[in-house]
């Protein structure tokens, strides 16, 4: 008998046809003889709805009264589920983050996991009762009710799924699975079968939001196979393992003619397997910043400590004793990082400040794509073709990122699929 982690999210219990279709599927699960723990997210658009209420009151809600605001969202989920399960006959019990032991930092809307006690949980289970999850939340050690951050419910899940050892951690989405870029704006894109860790950390990370960075880097650490699926189609999905974990299915069984030729290709040269964009992107530059010791230090910590994380930096040229910083961010940090760098300008003795908020990111991923030339080469001689331009780009060991104008964002795009023959 295995432990399955099923984790559902907003769009799969957006009304209360969805949410008993989702209690059918649990029960399936049950009656395979395997257990099953859920992990849910709010309905449908709950979360938002509950966010604009909050800044319909104050334009700066206090972010203690946020987390209590949102958490309801979840609680009104897993009881409305855990009652559905109840209606086939079988005997579920929902739960609060707090109420499994979910045990965060103090960072209200943007906690950490520091442990997970989860007595309650294995007693549910010794007991055979399905447990509900509330996604998203825990508490703090002095008994304050956090969030994880926007997309949290996928960290709740895997979290669980790495302290009580389960067989498999399956993520329902509302795609159905990961695909070569993301099909709800680019059509013809291709179903990814087989991925590992690495890979898809760089999609998570480089702005496909078909998973939580955190929850992948959490499965990657605690060797957690994952499934991405759709609770409402029959497609396998997308497994997710460790490389050694992949090479051995591999050999197990035959895949697809275009993941065996890049699986083969792999061994010798780099392809690429996907596509991912970010198209909210904003650079913070400091410009003419007098050259000096700890200069860099202090920006860098100074934007640390308010938990502000750098997606690309900059660092330019001297000349005459003078050097620009620039600090490429998630735009949802935007305020936060102008507040920052505004008064660390004047503490640095900066010329100025400039914002540039017409910044998205296109990033091509596949093994071996930051040691190869040819895909370097290619991807950029691809958008210099149609006249796009480059405000710089960076590599990994599995990833080749361009940042480029907002306008650009979709011709860059499409022409790379065609390029890279991504698409059916």
């Amino acid at each position: 008998m295995a432990l399955i982690v099923q984790k559902y999210g907003g769009s799969s219990l957006a009304d209360l046809g969805r949410i008993r279709q989702v209690a059918r599927r649990i029960v399936a699960t049950r009656k395979s003889r395997d257990k099953v723990v859920v992990v849910v997210s709010a309905m449908g658009s709950t979360t938002d709805k509950l966010t604009r209420l909050a800044y319909r009151i104050t334009p700066n809600p206090q972010r203690r009264e946020l987390d209590m605001l949102l958490t309801a969202g979840e609680r009104q989920t897993m009881a409305l589920l855990s009652l559905a399960i109840m209606e086939h006959g079988y005997d579920a019990v929902s739960f609060t983050g707090s109420q499994v032991g979910i045990i965060t930092d103090r960072f209200h809307t943007d906690a950490r996991i520091q442990e997970i006690r989860g007595d309650r949980l294995r007693n549910a289970l010794r007991r055979n009762k399905i447990p509900i999850v509330a996604g998203f939340q825990g508490v703090s050690l002095d008994r304050e009710i956090t969030t994880l951050g926007r997309g949290g419910s996928d960290v709740t899940a895997v979290a669980l799924a790495a302290v009580l050892h389960a067989q498999r951690c399956e993520l329902n989405k509302d795609v159905e699975g990961v695909f070569t870029e993301n099909p709800n704006e680019f059509k013809g894109v291709k179903l990814i079968p087989l991925l590992s860790f690495q890979e898809l950390s760089e999609l998570a990370g480089s702005g496909s939001e078909v998973i939580h960075p955190r929850a992948c880097a959490l499965a990657e650490k605690h060797r957690v196979p994952l499934i991405i699926k759709s609770p409402f189609s029959r497609k396998r999905g997308t497994m997710i393992e460790s490389d050694g974990a992949s090479r051995q299915s591999k050999r197990k069984k035959k895949l697809p003619h275009s993941i065996a030729r890049g699986a083969a290709a792999g061994l010798e040269k780099a392809f690429v397997r996907a596509i991912t964009h970010n198209h909210k992107l904003v650079r913070i530059s400091l410009l003419g910043v007098p050259k000096k010791r700890r200069c860099l230090y202090q920006v860098v910590t100074r934007l640390a400590q308010a938990r502000v994380p750098l997606v690309f930096f900059n660092h330019g040229t001297p000349q005459d004793g003078r050097f620009d910083l620039g600090f490429i961010l998630a735009q949802e940090h935007r305020e936060k990082g102008v507040q920052i760098l505004t008064k660390t300008a004047k503490q640095v003795r900066a010329a100025g400040i400039d914002v540039n908020d017409n910044l998205c990111s296109v990033s091509v991923v596949g093994p071996g794509i930051g040691s190869d030339t040819e895909i370097l080469s290619s991807t950029l001689e691809t958008l210099h073709r149609i006249r796009v331009h480059l405000n710089a780009f960076s590599t990994s060991e599995t990833r080749l990122t361009c940042y480029l104008d907002r306008k650009d964002l979709h011709t860059a795009v499409a022409v790379l699929l065609a390029r890279f023959r991504l698409k059916r």
